[in-house]
């Protein structure tokens, strides 16, 4: 895709819009759009209003210019354009937050490119397979089925892992799911706790590496019928040298105790496996699975030494020895970590991590942003110094401890300095959520910064 000059997207933007006939009421849908879940403060949504009325007559008029294109890329977004701003190449959140979940599974927002960016001739070791340029996406709604793993494995990204399925059909969190955290634009220190403010009319401008973000879906899954077909065309989408892991999680749905939840985890594994999977992910991280018994989120079970155990070690059992298995575990503090991390390491071929930051987050106003659940996932640039202190921590007992063992990295890549900064820490592969959905262009340029001086590859067979 040839990059034009700005002022130059913007015309053939603004052409494509009349074309059409989306022009006429733009500032009325991105309005629509900004109190779809919550109104903004009056002044605030009177300069949105103001801000996107003169767009518009910029844009009618033929006089909007290249300083127009950051409030083009916000208007167009909330008002349900952004397939226009795709269309030309143009930077666009690629995961519809005014959408549902169930829409957005056939529909990835945000520019594609005609050809997937490779590293030259050079691979990767990663989990006993040998990958192009080791950068990913992990288990969320950016991989939740065979259009979204087609979209990012077209866009360079090689180490994939599928969006966690269970053993039966559940639904995601009512919305809103998904907003920016604009105010976090520095990382947290690792293990403080986290008081976010977002809104979900919140704006970052695609492609800034000081991007956060919220969420809060849940762990929604199709059902075995939907989701085991759809994992067999997403594996036979990816290339002989991209690598799609697919994220497991059990339920004790009856309250029957630790075993019937490490026998539900080994029962969708073998699902897994069954429709071809190379790597099972245990999703022992999750932090916004709603407590039925109770108001609130539970906390994630890998905070549970013995309970993580007992489903690894389970889970590990029903596996063919030939299928590769991840233990995915969210930010722990040295006990926690140092008590656990011996204990599977025998059991599991890497150890993912972190996951979301389960942190408190309201609205500017003090209502929740997520009704109903205060507790949310927080992540980007926020959660990058907790991420490398993790991945820091983990690396140093898998070369303390005598079973080899991958890490997969991820937390607060969002460009190419916050990927090598993991990587240079012992990641043999370096995902990214929050990154991935803001910047449609990041494993690209990740690739051409580092593709050919990123350490520990190998030439191509």
């Amino acid at each position: 895709m040839t990059a034009v000059a700005p002022a130059e997207a913007v015309r053939r933007v603004r052409d494509d819009l009349v074309a059409r006939g989306l022009l006429d009421g733009l500032p009325e849908a991105f309005l629509a759009g900004v109190t779809r879940f919550a109104r903004p403060p009056q002044p605030e949504l009177d300069a949105l209003a103001t801000a996107a009325r003169g767009l518009a007559a910029r844009l009618a008029s033929g006089g909007a210019g290249d300083d127009d294109l950051p409030l083009l890329a916000r208007v167009l977004f909330f008002a349900g354009g952004a397939e226009v701003l795709a269309a030309h190449g143009l930077r666009t959140p690629a995961y519809d937050v005014l959408g549902s979940y169930r829409d957005n599974l056939a529909r990835p927002l945000g520019p594609r490119l005609p050809r997937r960016p490779v590293a030259g001739g050079r691979r990767w070791r990663v989990l006993g397979r040998s990958v192009g340029f080791p950068i990913g996406v992990p288990a969320c709604v950016l991989n939740g089925g065979e259009h979204w793993v087609r979209h990012f494995a077209g866009n360079g990204y090689s180490v994939l892992t599928y969006k966690t399925v269970r053993s039966r059909a559940a639904e995601p969190n009512p919305q809103p799911n998904w907003a920016f955290a604009r105010r976090e634009r520095a990382s947290l220190r690792p293990g403080a706790a986290a008081e976010v403010t977002a809104d979900p009319w919140d704006w970052v401008e695609p492609g800034s590496p000081d991007v956060s973000t919220v969420n809060s879906f849940g762990v929604p899954s199709l059902a075995p019928e939907e989701w085991q077909p759809d994992l067999e065309r997403s594996l036979a989408a990816v290339a002989d040298d991209q690598l799609l892991l697919v994220s497991v999680m059990g339920e004790d749905a009856d309250g029957a105790g630790l075993t019937a939840l490490a026998d539900d985890f080994a029962r969708v594994a073998r699902m897994a496996e069954e429709a071809g999977a190379p790597v099972v992910e245990l999703n022992l991280s999750c932090p916004n699975t709603l407590d039925r018994t109770a108001s609130g989120v539970r906390p994630p079970l890998c905070l549970d030494a013995d309970a993580t155990v007992a489903v690894v070690e389970r889970v590990r059992r029903a596996l063919d020895d030939r299928t590769g298995l991840v233990a995915k575990l969210s930010w722990l503090d040295e006990p926690r970590l140092t008590a656990l991390v011996p204990r599977i390491a025998s059991l599991v071929d890497g150890v993912a991590g972190i996951n979301t930051l389960q942190s408190r987050v309201r609205r500017s106003d003090g209502a929740a942003t997520f009704p109903g659940r205060e507790l949310a996932g927080l992540s980007g640039i926020a959660v990058r110094d907790p991420a490398l202190d993790f991945t820091r921590r983990l690396v140093a007992l898998r070369d303390a401890g005598s079973s080899r063992f991958d890490v997969l990295a991820m937390g607060g890549v969002t460009d190419p300095a916050s990927f090598e900064a993991l990587f240079a820490a012992g990641a043999d592969a370096v995902q990214s959520a929050s990154g991935a959905f803001a910047d449609p262009y990041l494993a690209r340029d990740c690739i051409a910064a580092l593709g050919q001086t990123l350490p520990r590859g190998v030439a191509a067979p």
